[in-house]
């Protein structure tokens, strides 16, 4: 889907200046009163999003009296992002958060908000919204291999497959998204999904629907000196995994989910030959159902690319309930904990740590945690197998906006309906920190990288674009005197 954005940018016509990257807030120069209240709402521009999906996301109610200065709260409410001191009035920090709320609702690429006086004391908010696109049709190119970086190493093209991706995330004005993705190759898989975001008048549950299937041909089976044995072969591992969630949101800024999974695995011959461990008990194959929960808090100002905010959250994840199958009986439980701080109109600083516990021990291999793939991982052991038990890990960044966040307007009249007229663009610079540790006794001798400190430090540029579009370009050195150049996709911290 990435590689899809990065190839449309380059048909896109000529660009001329540039403004706010996703909107502003628009607020009269002084107030008549040291408090207000704002009694009315007006939406805009939300050709399919229904207005009251806008309105959810403010930080305040209709009627709410506002301070024009600073107040410190006496209390913190819960549900409410922290107000922090500084030189912005209540009301003024109050309209920032609700932006970035409608922001991140990735319903729209901007959102503006202007606060109007309709007497001294009451004004109007007037909310004006640019949509995105949210009905895509496309083929996907899809990598048959357990790491992209791995990959490049040397290239193999029969290992890139093909598919189709369709989706909607705007279903019936109401923020559901639904989407259907197929894709064949050396390996094939087929995959559907369905989000409500709540249901009731209450507006604080959602439920989340989907089902994918794997027919995979190249499968990481094992490691050794932490390198990855990998099995080539046209069936080697069949999987099936089922999810029903439901997702709870007490209060803008506070979520739970509750997750109820199931799965089925089945290896084939020439894998079983060469991993007889790959499942617990030596088993060919494996059912399980599985239940999953977590609970977290997160004010970050954009959930794509933060700078400024928090995300705090703990889970729980108990693989196999002995229900229709005991083939499977783990625990993982643990935090994941994210600060963003700006230091000033340049600089700004990110941090994350991650803990995620066993409370078993010698896991097969299937269910061991992996540090090299999806958002686990620390910055140049791309190239290692580092799968364990337990799992903690550090990442850190010291950014600088080397481009602000601007957007280049198309010249061309043709474009000003299209939600693909402009390009929005950021980069920023960085300077990085990671320290990991995955503790695995069992395969010690086996791979020397576990039960260890890992530690990393580089430099990279990170650029932001069309629809939450993450490219990060690194360079890292690291404790085992590796170093090189890395790409990546997604957030870094």
């Amino acid at each position: 889907m990435k590689w899809y954005f990065m190839l449309l940018v380059l048909f896109l016509p000529q660009w001329v200046h540039a403004q706010t990257k996703d909107g502003e807030v628009h607020m009269p120069a002084q107030y008549n009163a040291p408090y207000i209240k704002v009694t009315q709402v007006e939406v805009s521009g939300n050709k399919r999003t229904k207005d009251r999906i806008i309105i959810r996301e403010l930080d305040f109610q209709i009627g709410d009296t506002l301070a024009t200065f600073y107040e410190k709260a006496p209390f913190f409410r819960s549900g409410q992002k922290r107000t922090v001191k500084s030189d912005s009035s209540e009301v003024a920090l109050k309209l920032r958060y609700s932006r970035e709320n409608i922001i991140n609702t990735k319903l729209f690429l901007m959102a503006d908000l202007y606060l109007e006086s309709i007497t001294e004391k009451e004004y109007k908010l007037r909310i004006v919204v640019q949509e995105r696109w949210y009905f895509w049709v496309f083929p996907i190119v899809k990598l048959d291999y357990p790491n992209f970086n791995d990959w490049l190493k040397d290239p193999d093209f029969d290992l890139v497959n093909t598919g189709i991706f369709t989706s909607h995330n705007n279903l019936w004005g109401l923020s559901h998204q639904g989407a259907i993705t197929f894709s064949w190759g050396s390996s094939q898989s087929a995959g559907l999904g369905y989000y409500i975001p709540w249901v009731g008048n209450g507006k604080k549950i959602g439920l989340k629907m989907g089902a994918i299937f794997r027919n995979s041909a190249v499968v990481e089976y094992g490691s050794l000196n932490n390198e990855r044995q990998i099995l080539y072969n046209k069936g080697a591992l069949q999987e099936l995994l089922v999810t029903a969630d439901v997702i709870v949101r007490p209060g803008l800024y506070n979520y739970g989910n509750v997750k109820l999974y199931g799965g089925y695995v089945e290896m084939s011959d020439s894998l079983i030959s060469l991993a007889t461990d790959y499942l617990p008990d030596n088993k060919t194959h494996a059912t399980t159902v599985n239940l999953y929960a977590d609970y977290y808090y997160d004010s970050r100002n954009n959930k794509a690319y933060p700078l400024e905010g928090n995300y705090l959250k703990v889970f729980i994840d108990k693989k196999g309930l002995g229900i229709i199958s005991h083939d499977v009986d783990y625990f993982f439980y643990g935090v994941d904990f994210h600060f963003y701080q700006k230091i000033n109109n340049k600089f700004y600083v990110a941090e994350m740590f991650k803990l995620s516990k066993s409370s078993s021990q010698n896991i097969p291999y299937y269910f061991k945690q992996t540090l090299t793939s999806g958002k686990d991982f620390i910055r140049g052991y791309d190239y290692y197998a580092l799968r364990g038990d337990d799992m903690y890990y550090f990442r850190s960044n010291f950014k600088y906006e080397l481009i602000k966040p601007g957007i280049k307007k198309a010249r061309k009249e043709k474009h000003k309906d299209s939600q693909f007229r402009n390009l929005p663009y950021a980069f920023y610079l960085n300077t990085f920190a990671d320290v990991g540790y995955l503790v695995d006794k069992f395969d010690e001798g086996l791979n020397p990288h576990l039960n260890k400190m890992l530690y990393t430090w580089g430099v990279g540029i990170d650029f932001i674009s069309y629809y939450d579009l993450v490219l990060r370009f690194e360079y890292s050195f690291t404790i085992l005197g590796t170093h090189g150049f890395f790409f990546g996709f997604g957030m870094p911290v």
